[in-house]
């Protein structure tokens, strides 16, 4: 009887404070969203998400040396050099070797996966992996940005040039060494930190269309040009294959000042 009379009084404290109820709630689970999304945009929360860039003077504070120069012939033994400096410290042997660990080089931010994006897309990749370092990855985005602009100024229509060879192991660039007589045996590819893009063609965002175009090809080879200048990369035009291979420039915190040093999160 009184197990009754409880019951009842719940059902009427709950329908007379039916409104009242409903709106505790509500406030009870926006708290929790909230909470949860602060959570996840703290700065220490950020820095788990997504890679950390070390920015500065690269003329100056690189991780090898590097000279400023508006030219695009930049041999192999000094892009392995800033490979290995900046890149995958253990190269991968053989390609099933590489995807089974490819998960967890992603996780803890030591690669990046190269996708399609607003500023390049990414072709379909027969002797490597769309993987990079993050800081490969940004340049990436900076040579997209320039890029971009450079179109624009010259009102070129909206391009993206397009990636078609990143991360190699072992196994894939000794099959490629007995198909392309420009890759070498000793190739900056192994270590993450180098990729080619072509200078032939380029994917046209306004019509879904892969094209050939003189004016826009030129627009790319400013952009290299103007990046190597400013230390930022390695470059050598290969003719063979008709890309742009080069190798990114990474920051040495230890050589720079601390004032001279900007973080920023990687955007991919």
């Amino acid at each position: 009887m009184r197990f009754n009379t409880f019951i009842d009084s719940v059902k009427f404290f709950i329908t007379r404070y039916k409104s009242a109820l409903s709106g505790a709630l509500l406030i009870i689970v926006s708290a929790i969203i909230i909470s949860r999304i602060s959570d996840e945009l703290h700065p220490d929360r950020i820095k788990d998400l997504y890679p950390e860039i070390v920015d500065c003077d690269r003329s100056k504070y690189a991780t090898a040396p590097i000279t400023a120069r508006r030219l695009m012939n930049d041999k192999n033994d000094i892009q392995n050099i800033h490979a290995q400096a900046n890149g995958l410290k253990d190269i991968y042997i053989s390609n099933a070797s590489f995807v089974e660990d490819s998960a967890r080089l992603a996780s803890e931010h030591i690669l990046v996966r190269l996708k399609n994006n607003r500023l390049y897309h990414v072709k379909e990749l027969t002797h490597s992996y769309p993987y990079a370092t993050p800081e490969m990855a940004d340049l990436l985005n900076t040579i997209g940005m320039h890029f971009y602009r450079k179109i624009k100024e010259k009102n070129l229509g909206y391009y993206r040039f397009l990636v078609t060879s990143a991360l190699r192991t072992n196994e894939t660039q000794q099959d490629l060494t007995s198909r392309n007589s420009n890759a070498s045996t000793q190739s900056a590819h192994l270590y993450g930190a180098t990729v080619d893009i072509t200078y032939k063609e380029f994917y046209n965002a306004n019509t879904g269309n892969i094209e050939q175009n003189y004016l826009v090809a030129d627009a790319l080879r400013e952009t290299m040009l103007d990046l190597r200048e400013q230390c930022l990369l390695l470059v050598v035009r290969e003719r063979r294959q008709a890309v742009y291979h080069f190798t990114v420039v990474n920051c040495d915190p230890a050589k720079a000042p601390a004032e001279q040093i900007t973080r920023k999160v990687l955007e991919y």
